[in-house]
């Protein structure tokens, strides 16, 4: 528990520096493209369109999920899995390559995997405007509820931010984590509920085994929030669950961090 108040610590009095560095991140991110921030929305819209015509018409032919058409349905599941997505990609490799820089400025290094995520909620910032807008044109805005869309933005950055101390600890010291890393996190766009629906008569005990994968409840809250006019995954256990690995996953990843900092420089 004291390395876990150490790097509460070391973050509140860094948010400044978490400000500047999350927006410096973003900016060089685009620094060499033409085009520069519009990849913010090219690059998401060019995937949601191969994910609409290949999953949304060729494979189930434009039905829609409980009412809602497919597009908005998988929009609402997709622009989150961006986030997870992109976070987990960035916060895992957020010491390893930037240990050389970070090393010499007077800063500590426990907030380098949270400036990472705080980049990536920016470009998911952007992206839920995109979402919205999507949301209250294909089926109203009736059905949205902004508090419990900002309580799960806010759900899926605290994990993101304790699951970053695991694996940018765990990925400087072995590289073959963070290649493990990037597999895994292909496979679970398939096995999180993002371009698919579970199906009723699925086995019971297959679809409580889904639920255990805290993306599951990320991206169905999203969906409540903004398309099922539903609180019922919010008011659920599963909260309990969410927040208590959350709690774990923080105590861990500072655990690990505050014990290994010191030798990160060692590993490259």
């Amino acid at each position: 528990m004291n390395s876990l108040k150490t790097v509460f610590s070391e973050q509140f009095n860094n948010v400044y520096m978490i400000g500047r560095l999350s927006a410096y991140e973003l900016k060089k991110l685009y620094a060499n493209s033409f085009l520069g921030g519009i990849w913010i929305f090219l690059n998401p819209i060019i995937q949601i369109a191969v994910y609409g015509l290949t999953f949304g018409l060729g494979i189930r032919g434009g039905a829609s999920v409980h009412g809602i058409p497919y597009f908005t349905w998988m929009v609402c599941g997709l622009i989150p899995w961006f986030f997870i997505s992109g976070s987990i990609m960035q916060g895992s490799n957020a010491i390893y390559a930037r240990i050389n820089t970070v090393a010499r400025m007077n800063f500590p290094l426990s907030i380098t995997p949270t400036y990472v995520i705080v980049a990536q909620l920016y470009t998911h910032a952007v992206l839920m405007i995109l979402c919205l807008a999507i949301v209250s044109l294909s089926v109203g805005i009736s059905n949205i509820h902004l508090f419990e869309l900002l309580y799960f933005i806010f759900s899926s950055f605290c994990f993101l931010v304790a699951l970053s101390f695991i694996t940018s600890t765990l990925s400087t010291m072995m590289r073959d984590i963070h290649l493990l890393i990037q597999q895994t996190t292909r496979l679970l766009l398939y096995l999180t509920p993002v371009l698919w629906e579970p199906s009723a008569n699925a086995p019971e005990f297959l679809l409580n085994l889904m639920k255990l994968n805290p993306f599951y409840y990320v991206v169905e809250g999203y969906r409540s929030a903004l398309i099922y006019d539903d609180t019922s995954i919010f008011l659920s256990p599963l909260t309990l669950y969410f927040w208590g690995l959350v709690l774990v996953m923080l105590v861990l990843g500072t655990t690990l961090h505050v014990k290994f900092r010191r030798n990160f420089v060692d590993y490259l």
